[in-house]
């Protein structure tokens, strides 16, 4: 294969890491260039797919574990909204029956379906405990 066709390999992988932000295609863009390498030399087919190997997984396991560490290492920690949730304090809107399935709580301003291991009346100050789906489950506050 021609060496532009693995530099045209290697843009469309970059332009695709864009869109994943994994590292993933930039890995194999790299291992692309290093195919184009052995080809612009004339090597080859056999020589090219083991430079596009090689390069692809030393990339792989030397820097992408290094950037994903580096850049993305505080990204991790962060919640979601709606698993922010958790652990804040709600107030119940209505009732609360487990056995029945029925019941709201209010959390930061939002409405919730909420569920709880014993009945909860109206007014009652809880704590979420989790979040299945849509749903919260909460205790009362001590």
């Amino acid at each position: 294969m021609n060496y532009y066709m693995y530099l045209i390999i290697a843009v469309g992988c970059f332009i695709g890491e864009m869109f994943s932000m994994e590292f993933s295609l930039a890995c194999l863009g790299i291992g692309a260039l290093g195919a184009a390498g052995t080809a612009w030399f004339g090597l080859g087919v056999w020589p090219q797919v083991g430079a596009f190997a090689l390069v692809a997984a030393v990339c792989w396991a030397g820097i992408r574990p290094f950037a994903l560490k580096h850049l993305y290492g505080k990204s991790k920690h962060i919640k979601t909204p709606a698993e922010a949730v958790v652990g804040q304090e709600c107030v119940v809107e209505t009732a609360i029956d487990p056995v029945q399935d029925t019941g709201r709580v209010k959390v930061n301003g939002e409405s919730w379906k909420a569920t709880a291991k014993e009945p909860l009346s109206a007014g009652t100050v809880c704590v979420v405990e989790k979040l299945d789906g849509v749903t919260l489950t909460v205790h009362p506050k001590n």
